[in-house]
Parts: C-alpha cells; sequence; structure tokens
C-alpha cells in the first residue's frame, strides 16, 4: 500500500511542479469564454506541454491526426489563424487531460490514506478499542483463511403408494437397514464419527417421513452437523432419535453415536491457537483501551495486517483511461461539426439559388442581392433569431466586399469557404458573368436553382435511408423482447 501511496503522490507533485513553471505561461483563447480558476492554471500548464514537448516533437508534426484537425478547422473557420487555433485545440484537450489525472491522483490518494486511518490496528500490532459509549465495532484481522465445508440441499421426489400395517412394518426394517449406512457419509461406522452425518427426511425408495433429534447438540445438530471442529475436543456420545412416520402408522428408533475428535491439519491448529489466544486476551483486557496480538506460534511468527476495501488504484485507472478517452473523442466532435456543417450548407442552398435568381430577375446586382442578405441576417441575429453557416460565409464575403477586396475575388473565396460542389458550380457561374457577360445568365441560374431542389430531395432521401438504418439494430432488439414476452408464457403452458 505504500507504493501506492508513492505514485498517488508522485502524479499530483509532478503536474503541480509543472504548475509552478508554467506560472508566466500565456492563456490561449477559448472561443470568447474566459477561463476562470482551476481551468485557468491547467491551461497554462497545458501551454507550458504543448509548446516545450509537443509542438517541437516530429512524430507530431508529420503525423496524419495532425493534419486532419487542422484541415476541419480551417473548414470551420478559414479566415481565423489555423496554426494558432491548432495550438489552442491541442492546448485545451491537454488541460483537460491534465484536469482530469490530477484530480483522480488526488481522490486515489484520499482513498488509500482513508482506508489506512480507518483502520483498528496500530503499527504496533495492537488493536485500538473504541472509546466509552461509541458501541462496538466490528473488523475482520487476517492471519490466515480457512473456511468449513457446507452440506448441500436434496430434493427428493417420492411417488405415492400406500402400504398395509404388515407391509409397512416389514418395509420399514428394510429401511432401518439402507438407513444406518445412508447417514454415515464419509464415516466407516457409527462408533467412529468423525465427520458431519446425513440425516435425511426422507430415503429415496421409501414412503416415510423422517425427523430427527439430538440429546446432545453441542455434539451432533438435528441437521447431522458434527461440532468437533475445536482440537480440544474429547471423544463424545450422541443418542440420535430418528422419528419415522407414515400416514397413521409411526416408529422410533434410537441410533448410539460415538463422535471422535476429526484430524486436524497443521494450519487447522495454528489457526485455532491464534483465535483462541485472540479470545482470551481480548476478555482478559476488556478494562484497557487496547491490547497486543500473539506475536507468535508453534514457532511461526505471525505479522498482522487488517483487510480494507481499497479502491483508489481503480480511481486512478478509470481517470487515465476517462482522460484519454477524451482526448481521442475531441479530433471526433471536431469531424463531427464539420460534417453538420457541410450538411446544413447543402440543405440551405436551394433557397439561396431561388432567392438569388428572384432578386437578380427584378434587375439588382450580385452585389447589392449579398449585401441585402447580410443586412437581413444581421437584423435577424439580432432579434435572437438561429445562426446560419452560409448567411456567415455571405456577411465575410460583404466584409470584404466593402474592404476593397475585388468582387472576382470575393466570389471565389466564398466558393472555397463554403467547400461543396454545389456552390462551386454558383461561383462559377457568377465568376464567368463578372469576367466576360453572358446573356443567358439568367436561365442558367434557374437551371442550377432547378438543379439544386432536385439534389435537396436526393439528399434528403439519403438522410431517411441512414435514419432508418440507424433504427434498425433498436427494432431488432424490440422484435426479440416481444417474442421473449409471447413464448415465455406458451413455454410455461404446457
Amino acid at each position: 500500500m505504500r507504493i501506492l501511496m508513492v505514485i498517488y503522490m508522485v502524479i499530483p507533485v509532478f503536474i503541480g511542479l509543472l504548475l509552478i513553471l508554467s506560472f508566466d505561461e500565456r492563456i490561449p483563447d477559448t472561443e470568447g469564454e474566459k477561463p476562470e480558476g482551476i481551468e485557468k492554471i491547467f491551461l497554462k500548464t497545458a501551454s507550458y506541454i504543448f509548446r516545450r514537448f509537443v509542438e517541437k516533437n516530429r512524430l507530431f508534426l508529420k503525423s496524419h491526426g495532425r493534419r486532419r484537425v487542422r484541415e476541419n478547422l480551417q473548414k470551420l473557420d478559414s479566415e481565423a489563424d489555423v496554426q494558432k487555433r491548432l495550438s489552442d485545440y491541442y492546448i485545451k484537450k491537454i488541460s483537460v487531460v491534465l484536469i482530469i489525472v490530477f484530480l483522480g491522483s488526488l481522490l486515489s490518494l484520499l482513498s488509500c490514506f482513508s482506508s489506512r486511518r480507518n483502520t483498528s490496528l496500530n503499527s504496533e500490532g495492537e488493536v485500538i478499542r473504541s472509546d466509552y459509549g461509541k458501541g462496538d465495532r466490528k473488523t475482520q484481522l487476517v492471519a490466515m483463511d480457512e473456511e468449513g465445508e457446507k452440506l448441500g440441499a436434496f430434493n427428493v421426489s417420492i411417488a405415492e403408494k400406500e402400504y398395509s400395517e404388515k407391509e409397512s412394518e416389514e418395509l420399514y426394517k428394510e429401511m432401518l437397514k439402507a438407513l444406518s449406512q445412508e447417514i454415515l457419509l464419509e464415516n466407516k461406522d457409527l462408533r467412529h464419527v468423525k465427520s458431519d452425518l446425513k440425516l435425511p427426511s426422507q430415503l429415496k425408495g421409501y414412503p416415510f417421513e423422517i425427523s430427527w433429534k439430538s440429546d446432545n447438540i453441542d455434539v451432533i445438530h438435528s441437521d447431522g452437523k458434527v461440532m468437533n471442529e475445536d482440537i480440544f475436543f474429547e471423544t463424545s456420545r450422541v443418542l440420535l432419535t430418528a422419528n419415522i412416520t407414515y400416514r397413521d402408522y409411526e416408529w422410533e428408533n434410537d441410533f448410539e453415536i460415538t463422535v471422535v475428535p476429526r484430524d486436524f491439519t497443521d494450519e487447522e491448529i495454528i489457526k485455532q491457537e491464534i483465535e483462541g489466544n485472540i479470545k482470551k486476551t481480548e476478555e482478559e483486557t476488556r478494562t484497557k483501551d487496547r491490547f497486543m496480538l500473539p506475536a507468535n506460534v508453534e514457532g511461526i511468527k505471525l505479522f498482522w495486517k487488517e483487510a480494507t476495501d481499497e479502491n483508489s488504484i481503480m480511481i486512478l485507472m478509470l481517470s487515465i483511461i476517462a482522460a484519454a478517452t477524451i482526448f481521442i473523442a475531441g479530433d471526433r466532435d471536431l469531424t463531427k461539426k464539420v460534417e453538420y456543417r457541410r450538411r446544413q450548407m447543402i440543405l440551405e442552398y436551394p433557397a439561396f439559388v431561388s432567392r438569388l435568381v428572384l432578386y437578380m430577375g427584378s434587375g439588382m446586382s450580385v452585389r447589392a442581392i449579398l449585401k441585402k442578405f447580410a443586412n437581413e441576417y444581421k437584423a435577424h441575429i439580432k432579434d435572437g433569431g438561429k445562426r446560419s453557416f452560409l448567411y456567415e460565409e455571405i456577411l465575410k464575403s460583404c466584409n470584404e466586399l466593402e474592404s476593397g477586396v475585388p468582387e472576382l475575388n470575393v466570389y471565389e473565396r466564398l466558393g472555397v469557404r463554403c467547400g461543396s460542389q454545389q456552390y462551386a458550380r454558383l461561383v462559377t457561374l457568377l465568376s464567368q458573368n463578372l469576367k466576360k457577360g453572358n446573356s443567358e445568365m439568367m436561365a442558367l441560374l434557374r437551371e442550377e436553382s432547378d438543379k439544386a431542389t432536385i439534389e435537396r430531395m436526393s439528399y434528403a432521401r439519403k438522410l431517411g435511408e441512414e435514419a432508418g438504418t440507424k433504427l434498425l439494430v433498436p427494432m431488432i432488439l424490440m422484435l426479440l423482447i416481444v417474442m421473449v414476452v409471447i413464448m415465455i408464457p406458451a413455454y410455461l403452458s404446457f
């Protein structure tokens, strides 16, 4: 246990040292949230670890996972500093892992310390009693463990049969001979009984009910348990009476049993001597607040410890597993966010193209239309509306136009940020119209709008099929439950 406590102390001490070394470290951005308390402290430590050990690691720089995370972050926000967002992303993940491992090691240390503190045994091998008025306390002291054999239960089925008085008497005499052998079990005979007897309530093949009575239950119980476990046990004689009944007939038969001391192993003898010494010492020192446990028996030196429920190693392992799981799952969550953004952009595309065709048909330029969409979106957000990935990108494009970026470049950048084939087609049409002019522009846009509507319907069907596939497993489980509910009563009715 001391080794475990050292391990539990090393982890928080090591993390504490990192906390001290990272005191002047810069806190990374956390997407508008201002970190406080323990989160702020561990973000500094995570930043220290990342910048000194991870960021310069060649394996990390060349890893496929790092490239995938970088691409996903760039898809979510193409205007941001991707390298900075990548660093902040990994720093935040490392900080979460540090918090979990640090708290897990502290809990493990507290659990280990608590199990040691609540012990009833001090370092000198003395048992500490509870103070006056605080009640009894139960504990378990372990030197060796030896349990007695437990008898099983017997289920006997007897066919219904009626016998005459004469037949019953003859059958009774016959049963007595069988019963005399049946009750012996592993014993040689009734004059040398060392182990438990079998005292059945019925004997197979006979219709009699049997009940038993012992004249000395301190030696043999009415269930056949032989009490010769004490190494100081002396030979004793016991009279077992079997009361045998069948319908209105009743007989009694006495069995004279001689119980002799059973054969003890050296381990059993030592265990009983230890138990006797502990009991005797405990009874003689009840006016004192503590007593000594036996230091040796039969020339064997004894070392004592108290059995405790100690779960500290399990807590530490669970905290490490949880930290590793969260670290790995972070990239998966990022990928899901990117996929969700892509889906929403595809679903919004038909409505966007239809509105674009409508306003261009009224004579508005693409630049003016985008500005109108941006103003409407700002008002929508101000009123508490839901944010849209598409209109966030349109808002960025309007800001670029107002900053003096050429319109052609703005359209091309918009297509790259949206990142799907549909938007690439639309941007190509707008760019060609801006470069060369196109008298058939409206016809092409209307065709693109119709095509987008068809693609959206196809995409919606695909999503429905995916949802149906995901529901397949729960439906199979429900079918199995229904089959069990129907079949079990039908089976039990036969």
